[in-house]
């Protein structure tokens, strides 16, 4: 290889790189504090793109079907108007262009109040199925309390005279009351430790709430202009094949997380269905509630429906301890069937993954980083597997060996 001026610069590259990625592993440790602490800080951001991703679904939408309309009607009248004059067809690509960077800033900011309107009111009508029931249980059971207090007494009392060995044993029990104090005063102060921890977490997790609100709301706004920055400063740094690429991977980013977001409503709705169903056939109450909240638990993957099983068991068991059994028997065959059958098929077929990777993505991201990467990683996978689809069926195609594999299909 000629080791001319341009290799060179290649050659420090990768040596630099090489020596960075060689520093960071032999501190892993710091590093990933480090990590850590960035993403603590940028989390408000990240969340923010995250919201800004799904309230865009819903603002296309409503762009799409109450302005496209409008933005159809308006085109036409200024074209009537130009016809009249010295139109040509320079000056309706000068109208669609204008149209397209002068949207109606009132259209935009309708449709993304529309949207945050849409998902809170979801949540909304869902929160106000369940929290009733909830409010009804706690009811019931601070009700019955004197009634579990005399119950306790009477086991107390009836155990001791059944064997007085334990009345003797409890007599002979001495407490230390000073050492009982001490410890009763270093609770309290954990106890008041973890509080003041616990508010303060709260209040930072409220703010970072609304900044990731606010830059959601920011990123929708201006998402043309952003748009075409982020194209600028690809193309700007990179030749055109790469920045090509890497545009290409961002839109199939794009798709596959918006895929996998519908698959996801979809099977929400077919669980939430299916389990409200289940409880009316079996005479299970609070049917409607429990389908609901299974519905809204669904959007974790496979573990959803055992947390939406489990808040319906407290509900249930406070009415029916039996019923909750039968409960809690018809929602374990419920996620076994939503795990292997709803779920891979009905998402996997949504964002173009087999159901067989699905579970591989969901089992790997799980075990690395928990709910989250259950929820990331399926997304992720489909990308990856469209990539390496593409690439090898490329590879195929150059060796005239694709009509090969063609055939066996």
């Amino acid at each position: 290889m000629k080791l001319d001026k341009e290799n060179t610069k290649q050659i420090l590259k990768i040596v630099i790189i090489a020596i960075i990625v060689l520093v960071a592993l032999l501190n892993i440790g710091p590093v990933w504090n480090g990590v850590k602490v960035i993403l603590s800080i940028l989390s408000p951001f990240i969340w923010g793109l995250a919201i800004a991703f799904i309230l865009n679904i819903f603002m296309t939408l409503y762009e799409n079907k109450l302005f496209k309309l409008g933005m159809k009607k308006k085109n036409s009248k200024i074209k009537d108007e130009h016809k009249s004059s010295n139109y040509s067809k320079h000056s309706e690509i000068s109208i669609k262009k204008s149209n397209v960077k002068k949207k109606n800033k009132f259209e935009r900011g309708l449709s993304i109040t529309l949207s945050i309107i849409t998902i809170v009111a979801v949540i909304s009508i869902i929160l106000i199925l369940i929290i009733p029931q909830f409010w009804e249980v706690v009811q019931n059971f601070v009700g019955n309390i004197p009634t579990y207090l005399e119950s306790l007494q009477k086991f107390a009392i009836n155990t001791t005279e059944q064997f007085p060995e334990i009345n003797d044993f409890i007599q002979g029990i001495t407490i230390d009351t000073e050492a009982l104090k001490e410890g009763i005063m270093n609770l309290s102060k954990d106890v008041l430790d973890i509080t003041i921890n616990q508010i303060s977490s709260l209040l930072s997790n409220i703010v970072n709430f609304f900044i990731a609100i606010v830059f959601a709301v920011y990123i929708l706004a201006n998402k043309e202009e952003l748009k075409v920055q982020a194209k600028k400063f690809v193309y700007a740094r990179m030749d055109e094949e790469k920045a090509d690429y890497i545009i290409k991977v961002c839109r199939l980013a794009r798709d596959s997380f918006r895929s996998f977001l519908t698959g996801q409503a979809k099977e929400a709705v077919i669980l939430g269905a299916l389990c409200s169903i289940g409880m009316l056939i079996l005479d299970i109450p609070y049917a409607g509630p429990i389908g609901a909240l299974t519905a809204l638990t669904a959007f974790i993957p496979i573990v959803g429906a055992f947390i939406g099983g489990f808040v319906g068991a407290v509900l249930i068991v406070a009415v029916d301890p039996i019923k909750a059994l039968i409960f809690i028997i018809f929602i374990i065959v419920l996620q076994q069937i939503e795990g292997n059958l709803i779920y891979p098929h009905v998402v996997g077929k949504n964002i173009g993954l087999p159901s067989i990777w699905v579970l591989v993505a969901i089992t790997i991201g799980g075990s690395l980083f928990g709910i989250m990467g259950m929820i990331v990683g399926l997304p992720i996978l489909s990308i990856i597997y469209a990539i390496v689809t593409e690439n090898t069926n490329k590879k195929l195609a150059e060796k005239e060996m694709m009509h090969n594999f063609e055939k066996e299909n």
